[in-house]
């Protein structure tokens, strides 16, 4: 084997269909791309409160996983993931870690998968935003265009819109960091003003569990109608041409 999708501890233990969809997607673009069974988490949150040797001992356990399992190709759905194993891994490991990671969105945002995928809305006109998730713009190298041109190459009637603060400029989801567990009330505002930025929006789509988890809490708290879409669940219901809002 040499094709891994990592899905992230977040996204296998309370989204069981994104993963599903995730997977769905990954092998329709490469039927070569598969799952392990009991994969080992990335660490990335156990970074925010080990010591460093510890966390380093913990990467080195994770790349020899990933060795054993002859892995040379990562694509992972989880931001977090994206994030801690493009910019720490390296680091810690040097030319030990010789994964090429991708997130989904690169490799959707490819020219042959998106001609492949030819993805098209039927429906009536469509007005969505994008969130630019932290671990996401902050990554090496980071993710900031592929999910615009992956909705704009989308066939028909369907609206992208910019919020004030976008891309590198973007407003933290106040889910990651430990904000929420700390300052909820900071948490809570940071998430309200994602919302109150989206003007005349029928959706809100994210390609990170973590924002994910945050934004339906305050949409649930609060009453807020606009849906709420992770981009896996966008994108296969694009594919099976059924409405990708109805959620």
């Amino acid at each position: 084997m040499t094709k891994l999708i990592f899905l992230g501890c977040l996204s296998r233990s309370k989204y069981g269909e994104t993963c599903d969809n995730a997977i769905k997607i990954i092998k329709f673009l490469d039927e070569d791309y598969q799952t392990l069974d009991n994969p080992l988490c990335c660490g990335a949150l156990a970074h925010q409160i080990a010591p460093k040797e510890e966390i380093i001992d913990y990467v080195k356990l994770v790349n020899n996983w990933l060795k054993k399992n002859n892995v040379t190709h990562l694509v992972t759905i989880c931001a977090g993931c994206y994030n801690y194993l493009t910019r720490y891994y390296p680091e810690y490991l040097g030319k030990e870690f010789k994964v090429d990671v991708m997130h989904l969105l690169q490799l959707l945002n490819k020219p042959e998968n998106l001609e492949k995928l030819n993805l098209k809305y039927d429906g009536k006109k469509l007005k969505i935003y994008y969130h630019d998730a932290c671990h996401l713009r902050n990554a090496k190298p980071p993710i900031i265009e592929e999910p615009r041109e992956i909705i704009n190459s989308i066939e028909g009637n369907i609206v992208f819109g910019e919020m004030e603060n976008n891309r590198l400029n973007s407003l933290c989801c106040g889910a990651g960091g430990g904000v929420y567990s700390t300052y909820k009330e900071n948490s809570d505002f940071s998430s309200k003003l994602i919302f109150n930025q989206m003007r005349m929006s029928k959706a809100l789509l994210t390609a990170c569990p973590f924002c994910y988890t945050s934004f339906i809490r305050i949409k649930t708290e609060n009453n807020i109608k606009t849906p709420v879409i992770k981009f896996e669940d966008f994108i296969v219901k694009l594919m099976e041409g059924v409405d990708p809002i109805n959620v």
